[in-house]
């Protein structure tokens, strides 16, 4: 199967960065979560129950600290701080897998931070058949949830 090398800008309905917690309507336990550049807790800052920024399914990816890490969203989400995020519509377990697999190039000498431009660069593969690249994010997908269980054992 053929595949094609394409900038992600290209393929993206949108790629934007997160911004401002409004912190008068967050809540604990709320309908669509609110993700920030942390790895712990699946990155989950708050909830909100009544809005969402970015709609699912999308791909979050963090812009600072640990920059460059990919991760599929099922859910309605707002994304905040240096969080972006990108919606397309390619299968997001493929998206993650690719941008994961992505090297960084970190362009400061300050604190790491990828930006939507450059993010937005970024040469993606993609396979010239949408079903072959959903069964490539499937398995992918499924082999991480796996490596995932074995750490917890």
């Amino acid at each position: 199967m053929t595949w094609e090398q394409r900038k992600l800008r290209d393929e993206a309905i949108e790629i934007l960065a997160g911004g401002d917690i409004n912190k008068e309507k967050t809540v604990e336990n709320g309908k669509y979560p609110i993700y920030a550049n942390a790895l712990t807790n699946d990155g989950i800052v708050g909830y909100y129950d009544d809005y969402y920024r970015v709609t699912a399914p999308a791909v979050t990816v963090t812009g600072r600290g640990e920059v460059g890490y990919a991760k599929a969203r099922m859910t309605h989400f707002t994304p905040v701080v240096r969080l972006l995020a990108v919606c397309s519509n390619h299968d997001c377990y493929f998206l993650e897998n690719a941008i994961n697999n992505h090297k960084v190039v970190v362009e400061s000498t300050g604190v790491p931070q990828l930006t939507v431009p450059q993010l937005s660069s970024y040469n993606i593969f993609f396979p010239a058949n949408g079903k072959e690249e959903v069964r490539i994010g499937k398995y992918f997908h499924t082999l991480d949830n796996l490596i995932t269980l074995h750490q917890r054992l």
